[in-house]
């Protein structure tokens, strides 16, 4: 039986220790000898040492092998990668025999009893081109990415060939329905990186020009102070002072802004939600900056229900207060008013600052809260701007579940609105 292998012929492995079956098989393919040579391992040991060769084209597997181990040794063969496909021969002809044998491995199940010479030879031979099949479409498969545009001129004559190539083609329209949630993915991605750029250029352009007028403002006060201190009279010293004293709250104000806004978009800043009265907020914002209001002739007037309260961080609602407010008077001409009204809004808690401004074209309110050129503007008495107040009023809000809104009329004035969740 074990004769030297020929051109075109197949080694065939079976494995079983049966002396009866083994020559079963043996005549059954007698009539194939030209094209199947096959050779016996009768061991466990023996089958496994062969079976680690992977130097057979088939492996025939009795279920009966070596005290019913014939299922172990087609998990084997089906573990190792055998270019062989494993045909397990059982005396159990049954569904749960079946499935288990295909479930670890086995190409082909068969029972001892409708063995026959032509059967059993067509069947190695359909198993051997079946797996060769088998490690193409997944050799194949591994290639697949890279060769999308070529698989998919070849899809219609691999569905043709048979339903595993219909299985690839559907799988590479997924590859390329994922490839394309990828590129969406990399768009986006760019655009928000672009973005990102301009507000960097934006912050280094607010941090090069705009923290360094007041700077020249002070220095060229207090320059002339020290230069000529004992020439000044009382009345110019005071006002050289006043200026020096404008030029650094300039400074300090918008230093808070950069460094709170910096601290932010490095997630530096945590939010410790709390219940806040609102009406002390209000309060406290309109003491401080009422007489920025007077100085310039306008009114800072507040209008908060009792108990009215909401559920966020004390220090970032009371920023984002000031802000607005500061912002209203900044927008205010001589004569005018900003009004700070509260109300509960359903399960929100709605804080309003009003004023009788300059108000906003529609195509200005559109821009307000992202970092541009465009959002830095003077006052109407020539105050200076980054634009990054109201950028990161709404950041601030943001991390308390909070809402913006903004209404507003040319030559009329503004209304910004925030919602924020009630306590």
């Amino acid at each position: 039986m074990n004769t030297p292998t020929q051109t075109n012929t197949y080694r065939i492995l079976l494995i079983d220790d049966d002396d009866d079956r083994i020559k079963l098989i043996g005549t059954l393919l007698e009539p194939a000898h030209h094209q199947h040579v096959v050779e016996v391992a009768s061991d466990y040991n023996e089958a496994i040492e062969k079976i680690g060769g992977n130097d057979h084209a088939a492996y025939l597997v009795s279920s009966d092998f070596s005290g019913q181990r014939g299922l172990e040794v087609i998990w084997e063969i089906s573990g190792r990668g055998c270019k062989g496909p494993a045909l397990l021969i059982s005396q159990e002809d049954s569904y749960e025999k079946e499935d288990e044998a295909f479930n670890l491995g086995a190409m082909v199940f068969l029972t001892w009893d409708q063995l026959q010479s032509r059967f059993l030879e067509r069947m190695i031979r359909h198993a051997i081109d079946r797996k060769r099949q088998e490690d193409n479409i997944r050799n194949e498969q591994e290639g697949l990415i890279g060769r999308m545009m070529d698989i998919q001129d070849t899809r219609d004559r691999f569905e043709a060939q048979s339903a595993e190539y219909v299985e690839m083609a559907e799988e590479l329209a997924s590859a390329q329905a994922e490839l394309q949630r990828a590129l969406d993915e990399v768009t986006e991605s760019k655009q928000e990186l672009e973005q990102l750029n301009l507000e960097k250029d934006r912050f280094f352009s607010i941090i090069s020009h705009d923290l360094r007028s007041p700077f020249t403002s002070l220095l060229g006060y207090t320059g002339l102070i020290a230069e000529r201190a004992d020439k000044l009279s009382p009345e110019q010293i005071v006002d050289y002072a006043s200026n020096i004293n404008e030029s650094a709250k300039r400074v300090f104000a918008l230093l808070e802004n950069l460094l709170e806004w910096a601290r932010l978009q490095m997630d530096q800043i945590a939010s410790e939600p709390k219940s806040l009265d609102i009406g002390a907020i209000v309060e406290r914002t309109v003491r401080v900056l009422g007489p920025v209001g007077e100085d310039k002739g306008v009114t800072v007037s507040a209008n908060i229900p009792d108990g009215l309260a909401c559920f966020a961080d004390e220090h970032m609602i009371d920023t984002v207060v000031r802000n607005l407010v500061n912002n209203a008077i900044k927008f205010t001409p001589e004569g005018g008013a900003v009004t700070v009204a509260g109300r509960r809004h359903g399960d929100r808690c709605e804080l309003s600052v009003t004023d009788t401004g300059v108000g906003l074209a529609p195509d200005r309110i559109d821009k307000l809260f992202s970092l541009g050129d465009q959002n830095s503007t003077t006052g109407t008495k020539g105050e200076k701007g980054t634009g990054l107040g109201l950028l990161l009023c709404r950041d601030l809000l943001d991390k308390n579940k909070g809402t913006i809104t903004v209404t507003s009329e040319p030559g009329k004035g503004s209304t910004f609105t925030i919602y924020l969740p009630q306590a």
